[in-house]
């Protein structure tokens, strides 16, 4: 790249892709309705990548996986923290899709272990990222002050259920991706490519169904949804507690997305880095400065396909704990 200061060219180091990690070349993107949408469509479904907005990303390494449970409680446990003087334990497996949970069963075939790890609120996934970059020698990406903590229902542990963060953009270490890098990574990364207008990740729309339907048996090969969670092809009923079914899925276990990405669409949603708030022009934008929830993409297990489409749009409060809510973690791909 050209340094903006004093016009010369500067290199940067590309770091060897971490394991279980997919590499994403970064563009210039100007957005433009999806082929699927109408202007009278809801604002929800339209995404980051709107039309005329022009955005700008950054390369990153982006895990294939959404964190599993053995991988959270592999850099969760013995984590502490200390609010007014007072030091907690968080739990290192805060999940609800357990091995013995009678509502919550285990998918025939399915490794307990592999499971995406739920039940975290936005403030632990930030707070494991930093654990896992300390872990691994490399600087956090967040400055993270914890306010308040509550104790996990029917766990050993407790989970952060508020606290002041700020984003480090220099920092090599792991963080949430932001809203813009989840779904230019869910679309394929390449505007160029067909797959970018399909509805899901790596996978288009049912013929004559409709992006806002709320079954799709287009979303069967790729992702885990409402109405395929019982045996993963698409029927009339969503499972019932205690059905199997009713709860996550391992991971990787339908097909990936053309980066390799498993998992962008259904399963469970993904906690993003963004506030969920009006997009502008940016380049590689971080969202909205303030706002009460934080923005989470890809729908679940237990809801609708429109949900998992790649550019329906929510939020979350950060403090709020679901079995349908995990997350997946990035990394800069190069340092100065």
């Amino acid at each position: 790249r050209v340094c903006e200061v004093c016009g010369e060219t500067v290199t940067k180091e590309l770091q060897p892709a971490p394991e279980g990690f997919r590499f994403v070349k970064g563009a210039t993107v100007t957005g433009a309705l999806q082929a699927w949408l109408d202007e009278s469509a809801d604002d929800y479904y339209k995404g980051v990548f709107i039309k005329d907005r022009t955005v700008t990303l950054s390369d990153f390494y982006m895990g294939k996986y959404e964190v599993t449970q053995e991988e959270y409680a592999s850099v969760m446990e013995g984590q502490k923290v200390t609010v007014e003087g007072v030091e907690y334990t968080l739990a290192s497996n805060p999940s609800y899709c357990t091995k013995d949970s009678e509502k919550y069963t285990l998918f025939s075939d399915d490794v307990q272990e592999k499971r995406p790890v739920e039940g975290v609120t936005w403030y632990d996934a930030v707070w494991y990222c930093n654990a896992l970059s300390t872990k691994e020698g490399l600087t956090p990406a967040y400055n993270i002050e914890v306010t308040k903590v509550k104790q996990a229902s029917g766990k050993t542990g407790y989970y952060i259920y508020s606290a002041n963060v700020t984003l480090k953009k220099d920092a090599n270490g792991y963080r949430l991706p932001t809203e813009a890098e989840w779904e230019y990574a869910a679309r394929g990364g390449d505007p160029t490519k067909d797959d970018w207008n399909y509805v899901f990740s790596g996978a288009d729309t049912a013929a004559g169904v409709s992006y806002d339907s709320r079954q799709n048996a287009g979303l069967d090969s790729v992702g885990w949804y409402g109405y395929n969670s019982i045996n993963g092809t698409t029927g009339d009923t969503s499972p019932s507690y205690g059905v199997q079914g009713n709860g996550t899925h391992q991971v990787g276990k339908k097909a990936p997305n053309r980066l390799g990405l498993y998992d962008m669409s259904g399963n469970v949603y993904e906690w993003c880095y963004d506030w969920y708030g009006t997009v502008s022009a940016e380049t590689d934008p971080t969202g909205a400065a303030s706002g009460s929830y934080r923005v989470v993409r890809g729908g679940s297990w237990i809801y609708e396909a429109d949900r998992a489409s790649v550019s329906y749009r929510t939020g979350f409060g950060p403090g709020s704990r679901d079995s349908y809510c995990g997350f997946r973690v990035v990394r800069p791909s190069s340092i100065d």
